[in-house]
C-alpha cells in the first residue's frame, strides 16, 4: 500500500501541469497543463498569415511550452502548442491548443496530437472547452461544420503536422 501511494504522490506533479512532462510514450493534458502558457517561448503571427479561416482572424501569438531537441525529426511527447489570438480582453480572446499526446493517439489523423480549444479564467489560467481528435459535432470551427484541426494540419505532415513557420523542425 505504501509503495502504491508513493507512486501516486510522485506522478501528482506531472498532472499539475509542469512545462516539461514526465517521460514517458503518452501524455495527458489537463486544464492545469496551459497554466501561464504566455511565460513560454512566444512567436508572433501577423494578421493575415497562417492557414484555415480560424486563424485568420489579426494578429496571434504562438508560445511552445519546450523546444524539440536539435535535429530532431518529430516533437516529443508532451510538446504544447497554443496559438492565442490579441483581439479583445484577455477573457475575450480565442485561443487554441495543440499536445502531442503520443500512444498513436489521433492515428488516422496528425498521429499523436491531441486539438483543444481553450478559454482564459484570467491571464494565468484557462479551461477546456474541448479536446479530442477534433472539434464536437456542431462546433462551427472555422466558420466550416466538416472541417477539423486534422483536415488542415495533414498538410504540413513533414513538420510533424505543426504549421508555423516559427516551429519548423529545421529551426531547432
Amino acid at each position: 500500500m505504501r509503495a502504491w501511494l508513493a507512486t501516486v504522490a510522485l506522478a501528482l506533479p506531472a498532472c499539475a501541469g509542469a512545462a516539461e512532462p514526465p517521460p514517458g510514450d503518452t501524455f495527458i493534458a489537463f486544464a492545469s497543463s496551459f497554466s501561464s502558457f504566455r511565460t513560454w517561448e512566444s512567436f508572433a503571427v501577423p494578421a493575415g498569415s497562417g492557414a484555415g479561416p480560424v486563424h485568420l482572424t489579426g494578429p496571434r501569438t504562438e508560445y511552445l511550452n519546450h523546444a524539440p531537441p536539435h535535429g530532431a525529426a518529430a516533437f516529443p511527447v508532451g510538446t504544447i502548442v497554443v496559438k492565442e489570438s490579441e483581439e479583445g480582453d484577455i477573457p475575450d480572446r480565442k485561443v487554441f491548443a495543440m499536445v502531442k499526446r503520443g500512444g498513436d493517439y489521433n492515428e488516422s489523423g496528425a498521429r499523436d496530437w491531441e486539438w483543444f480549444e481553450l478559454e482564459n479564467v484570467d491571464e494565468d489560467e484557462v479551461t477546456i472547452i474541448w479536446h479530442g481528435v477534433g472539434p464536437p459535432a456542431g462546433e462551427m470551427y472555422g466558420g466550416d461544420p466538416k472541417a477539423g484541426c486534422n483536415s488542415c494540419h495533414l498538410a504540413s505532415a513533414k513538420n510533424d503536422f505543426v504549421q508555423s513557420a516559427d516551429l519548423s523542425l529545421q529551426r531547432f
